[in-house]
């Protein structure tokens, strides 16, 4: 799918967006993520359709890298999560990015991101179907790891100074923990 077929779906679905290019795959991680790894990145130019979320401060993006004179489209991210589509093919049918961003749009994804914010690192993130019953990325899953992160921090943790920020976001709502 390329950029001029992703703006023709968004807009026939009434989702709005912004637009935005980038340099490159450095500036455009810069960008999305708060702690990003560009030691490898693309040296092309990148080019963003960005869906404003009710949360304010994580949104759904749609990332098309230049490829012989086009932006493809390459994936969906939604905040800091990425769901690892990488695509790269122009002719690729992408009608089923309508039916994930609807769903984010609805709240029914939530995405727990971990990062140590003394040393600048990603830990681990996921994200939970909150319309699933699955025991480790649907309702119960989540709610297994809400009781893990709001639990005191341990004996050893305080001891050796273990940090850890949490990244708690849907559609509509955006919480951080950090212990």
């Amino acid at each position: 799918m390329i950029l001029s077929q992703a703006k023709e779906l968004l807009i026939a679905n009434s989702v709005l967006f912004q637009e935005c290019e980038f340099a490159n795959e450095a500036d455009f991680l810069n960008h999305i993520s708060q702690f990003p790894c560009t030691k490898k990145s693309k040296k092309q130019k990148f080019y963003a359709l960005i869906i404003p979320s009710k949360n304010g401060k994580k949104h759904i993006v749609l990332e098309f890298e230049e490829n012989n004179g086009e932006f493809v489209f390459w994936d969906l991210w939604f905040g800091d999560f990425c769901f690892e589509y990488f695509s790269g093919d122009a002719d690729e049918d992408c009608s089923y990015l309508i039916e994930e961003i609807q769903e984010i749009m609805k709240g029914y994804h939530t995405v727990i991101n971990v990062t140590n914010p003394v040393t600048k690192r990603w830990i681990a993130d996921a994200q939970f179907d909150r319309n699933d019953t699955d025991d480790e990325f649907g309702e119960i899953g989540f709610q297994k790891a809400m009781k893990r992160i709001r639990k005191r921090k341990t004996f050893f943790d305080c001891l050796f100074g273990f940090n850890r920020k949490y990244e708690i976001y849907d559609w509509n709502t955006y919480e951080c923990i950090i212990k």
